[in-house]
């Protein structure tokens, strides 16, 4: 298998832009290792082979998430994340599949979220799960094989 293209974020010239994005995400105070399961799960959801490869070969240099990242798929069955994990990794869910349109994120799970992250932290969340599942979407679409952001 080929790529189609190359990037189309390389193609249009904004790479920079979204690594503007990323940067404050990465500043907002939540872990990084949290972040890589959050995008993990995206990447798993979207059958994104280069995300989760991504993933799995950023764990390799850290103990802590190469042991814990082989779980992000069946997260809901066993207790290997802290509850504020699990409640990132559910809004992960949440926004990644859309099934109820705009109640797909449902209060409750709005205030648990409210619960564990502070306002900026919540904006985090969102905007890398947003960000991921737009390189999901850019990966499979274009079949990128490798990661292209130079």
């Amino acid at each position: 298998m080929e790529s189609r293209m190359k990037n189309p974020a390389m193609v249009l010239g904004i790479n920079p832009a979204i690594q503007n994005i990323m940067s404050s995400i990465y500043q907002s105070g939540i872990s990084f290792e949290l972040l890589e399961y959050v995008g993990l799960r995206v990447g798993q959801l979207n059958n994104c082979e280069l995300c989760i490869g991504e993933a799995i070969v950023k764990a390799k240099g850290n103990p802590v998430s190469r042991d814990r990242i082989e779980h992000v798929s069946s997260w809901k069955n066993g207790q290997i994340f802290s509850q504020s994990e699990n409640v990132a990794l559910e809004l992960t869910e949440a926004i990644t599949k859309l099934e109820n349109k705009y109640d797909s994120v449902s209060d409750e799970l709005w205030d648990k979220v409210g619960s564990y992250f502070s306002i900026k932290e919540q904006a985090a969340l969102v905007l890398f799960i947003s960000v991921m599942n737009m390189f999901t979407r850019i990966n499979v679409a274009t079949r990128q094989l490798t990661a292209e952001w130079e």
